[in-house]
C-alpha cells in the first residue's frame, strides 16, 4: 500500500479541481439546454400548460444556478488549501485516523488515488473541530469515541 506524501496533497488538489470543473461544465450545460427547451416550449404552447412548464423551468434554473454557484466557490476554495506539509490537524492537513484518511480542505466527500480513499472535509466539520491543533500521535474525543491521529502529512 501507497504511503501519503505531501505529493498526495497536491495529487487530491488536482483531482479535486478537475472533478469541480467537471461538475461546473455540467451544470452550465444542463442550463443551456434548459433555456433551449425554454424557448422551443414559448413557440409551441400557450395557457396554463405553458405557465405550468415554465414555472417548473425557473424553478429548476434555480436549483441548477444554485449549484453552479456553490461548485464555484468550492472550486475557489479548493484551490487556496494549502499542500504544505503540517505539524497539526489545521487547514490543508492530510491525516489518518482508525476511520480511514482525510483531507482537510472543502466539503466534497471521498476521492480515490491509487486505490486508497481519502475523505475532503470542510475546516467546520465536527470531526475536524474534535481533532483540531491535534499532532501525530495525539488522541481527541469525537461521539463519545476516542479518536487518534496516526499520521499526518
Amino acid at each position: 500500500m501507497k504511503v501519503a506524501t505531501s505529493e498526495t496533497k497536491t495529487l487530491l488538489q488536482a483531482k479535486g479541481q478537475a472533478m469541480l470543473k467537471d461538475q461546473i461544465a455540467d451544470i452550465q450545460r444542463q442550463l443551456t439546454e434548459l433555456q433551449e427547451s425554454s424557448e422551443v416550449e414559448e413557440k409551441s404552447s400557450a395557457g396554463d400548460k405553458f405557465e405550468t412548464h415554465q414555472e417548473m423551468i425557473h424553478q429548476t434554473r434555480n436549483i441548477l444556478e444554485k449549484r453552479l454557484s456553490s461548485s464555484k466557490v468550492m472550486l475557489n476554495q479548493l484551490n487556496a488549501v494549502p499542500v504544505k506539509p503540517m505539524e497539526s490537524v489545521q487547514e490543508g492537513a492530510l491525516f489518518k485516523v482508525e476511520m480511514g484518511n482525510i483531507w482537510v480542505s472543502v466539503p466534497f466527500g471521498k476521492i480515490s488515488l491509487d486505490g486508497i480513499d481519502y475523505q475532503l472535509v470542510s475546516p467546520d466539520s465536527p470531526l475536524v473541530a474534535a481533532l483540531w491543533n491535534l499532532k501525530q500521535g495525539e488522541s481527541g474525543e469525537f461521539r463519545g469515541k476516542k479518536i487518534k491521529v496516526i499520521d499526518l502529512i
